[in-house]
């Protein structure tokens, strides 16, 4: 069953408002890693066969679709999906009763794995990042690996919702050195946004690759987002022997204020679907 994160910050935030048995229902906000979601084609400009195996089967789409409907979230940030087409079908197919427009745009990966949002409310202007080039702290050019997605969600969310799918672990300690200009990019931008206005309502989500205490996230906590699932001792990424929380929901402090709950679904049939456990939270307006 899902299970609640705890809330711990090191400051402590604005109290939430009060809401009454018959205030609106929060709003609620999911990421999760599907894990190579591949369709069956093969595409000649991106190293997609290169996974195995090369394309999620029927029976994994089916366990993906399951997880997705418990969750019920009003939006989705998904990563690791190939493509727009597949992401549409999927929605079509099986998610049909949940209401959901896609936004995908394709990123910088040369596998072909994408960031993705899914949503029954309303989507305003979309940016990618993709093209955005920033140096790392050893003077050498940058990029997103993936891309970072910007999708603005209306009422009742009223929020910019930032999706990220950071560089893996794998090559190293230059693989540490991208991630974390990357993470930095991000706390620039936001933190930009929140000198212009402190009340900027915005989450980041998605798999940062990287656990709390490291400079990936302490980089963007510094900026002033909120870890919804601070202190926390469920994990995220649920395959051995890396049992780690590594996918976050980060938030500004004026959405952190509507924060009633935080959950990570760390059930058998979630890992069975992906090795990452879905993340979600509940925000009132």
């Amino acid at each position: 069953m899902l299970l609640a994160c705890l809330l711990f910050l090191a400051q402590e935030p604005a109290a939430a408002p009060a809401f009454g048995a018959e205030g609106p229902a929060p709003v609620r906000v999911a990421t999760w890693n599907v894990e190579n979601l591949f369709d069956r084609f093969d595409d000649p400009w991106t190293d997609d066969q290169r996974t195995k195996p090369a394309y999620a089967s029927d029976a994994r789409l089916a366990r993906l679709a399951a997880i997705l409907i418990r969750l019920d979230a009003d939006v989705v940030c998904l990563q690791e999906v190939e493509n727009r087409w597949l992401l549409e079908q999927f929605n079509r197919e099986s998610l049909g009763s949940l209401g959901y427009e896609v936004v995908l745009l394709e990123g910088n990966d040369g596998r072909g794995i994408d960031v993705a949002l899914l949503s029954r409310l309303p989507v305003g202007a979309v940016t990618s990042y993709r093209h955005l080039r920033f140096a790392d702290a050893e003077g050498r050019p940058q990029r997103f690996r993936r891309d970072l997605l910007r999708v603005r969600i209306g009422a009742p969310l009223n929020a910019d919702v930032y999706v990220v799918h950071l560089k893996s672990q794998h090559g190293g300690d230059p693989a540490d050195v991208a991630r974390l200009a990357e993470a930095t990019q991000v706390a620039e931008i936001l933190g930009a946004e929140l000198e212009r206005d402190a009340g900027y309502r915005a989450l980041v989500a998605g798999d940062f690759n990287d656990v709390p205490e490291s400079p990936t996230l302490r980089v963007l906590l510094e900026a002033g987002l909120v870890d919804a699932c601070a202190g926390s001792d469920k994990v995220s990424y649920n395959r051995e022997p890396y049992l780690t929380r590594i996918d976050f929901l980060l938030l500004t402090p004026a959405l952190a204020a509507g924060l009633v709950s935080a959950e990570i679904l760390d059930t058998e049939e979630a890992a069975v679907a992906s090795d990452h456990n879905p993340v979600e939270i509940g925000v009132k307006s």
